[in-house]
């Protein structure tokens, strides 16, 4: 499995989930579509946890870091463009650096979807101290996470503020990674490529079938997501999330290409940047009227131009000494050490560099 594959995979499906066009093409498709996000906080359930050491600590920083500096310069500008008392938006400002929730993430800056790095550093905790514990403890976390599991959208409302780093998505999403990658290593490894991606399609157009036809709708990051009120819109969203992620697991067994790949190993990257090219380029298919001629064309061409230049400015970014050390550190030390030579090298990384990507220390 190539995991820059699949990574490029699940970041061009949040491009087209980001696209102002997309709910006028496929809306019933897009209404409960949650295993994008599922996807992307599933792979590091693919590789053995490794101990809460300093080089756990310093993969933390990598993800937290970038939220916490977006998340201050937006805040920044919504508060100049805004008449929000300054006051009010400090206090927005620092509690979506403590809770990463997406509503206070979209009021402090205008940006609902920082919020997912916030959860998946929470999900990420959450895991490697349940396997770097005993077996019995291990199974006691996984079952009070599915215990929890129906009720996490009930509850979301009255204490997510209080809950740190986004703590309800990924105790959402924490049972179900479990299950599926207990799926996809059990059953689904061991078929062929084709094998596997045919029956994975099937399960996932089924289930999708399924969650369009009644209409279920499902906000992972933002935990209004179906519960013990709704057994059947849970247990559908559920099936969706967990069956489009191992579709695209065997997918990524398949020669995609480097284009593909490159968004994979950009991913972090491509997350951050391609909420400001899509507005630009949607305002671009405005002021040229491109809807008025066709909604579905207005949709491919915004899609591809999001996804392509974005790109190039992650590849831009990244190729930039001091640029990448700012705003993509490996650690605090790489921050700070301002030398006249950067730390940090300008030059892509290789497939088994250290990866500062969403997804993973590793690339395998």
């Amino acid at each position: 499995m190539n995991q820059n594959l699949l990574k490029g995979m699940f970041i061009l499906l949040v491009i087209l989930d980001h696209n102002d066009f997309a709910r006028g093409v496929i809306p019933g498709f897009l209404k409960g579509f949650g295993f994008h996000v599922m996807g992307f906080m599933m792979i590091p359930f693919l590789r053995a946890a490794g101990p809460l050491d300093r080089k756990f600590m310093q993969y933390l920083f990598r993800l937290y870091y970038p939220f916490l500096l977006v998340a201050t310069i937006m805040s920044v500008i919504v508060a100049f463009i805004t008449p929000i008392p300054a006051l009010v938006q400090v206090g927005r400002w620092a509690l979506a650096l403590y809770s990463g929730n997406a509503d206070i993430v979209k009021d402090a800056t205008h940006m609902a979807l920082l919020w997912f790095l916030p959860s998946f550093i929470a999900l990420i905790v959450l895991r490697t101290c349940l396997e770097n514990t005993a077996g019995w403890v291990k199974t006691t976390g996984i079952l009070a996470a599915c215990l929890v599991h129906p009720f996490i959208g009930s509850l979301a409302p009255s204490i997510q503020d209080y809950l740190p780093l986004g703590l309800l998505p990924a105790l959402y999403v924490l049972p179900l990674a479990y299950l599926g990658i207990f799926l996809h290593k059990r059953y689904f490894q061991g078929l062929g490529t084709a094998n596997a991606l045919i029956q994975s399609s099937i399960a996932f157009i089924l289930v999708k079938a399924c969650q369009m036809h009644f209409g279920f709708s499902n906000e992972i990051g933002f935990a209004a997501v179906a519960g013990a009120d709704d057994w059947l819109a849970l247990l559908c969203n559920d099936a969706e999330a967990i069956t489009g992620v191992l579709m695209l697991f065997q997918a990524s067994r398949l020669p995609l290409g480097r284009l593909v790949e490159a968004f994979g190993k950009y991913s972090l990257q491509v997350y951050l940047l391609h909420a400001f090219v899509a507005f630009g380029i949607y305002r671009l298919a405005l002021a040229v009227a491109l809807p008025s001629t066709s909604v579905p064309l207005a949709f491919m061409l915004t899609l591809a131009a999001t996804a392509m230049l974005t790109l190039a400015l992650a590849k831009a970014s990244m190729a930039l000494p001091r640029i990448r050390q700012f705003v993509f550190p490996h650690s605090w030390q790489d921050l700070t050490h301002w030398s006249a030579t950067p730390t940090i090298p300008a030059t892509p990384m290789r497939p088994a560099d250290k990866a500062d990507m969403v997804g993973g220390d590793k690339l395998q």
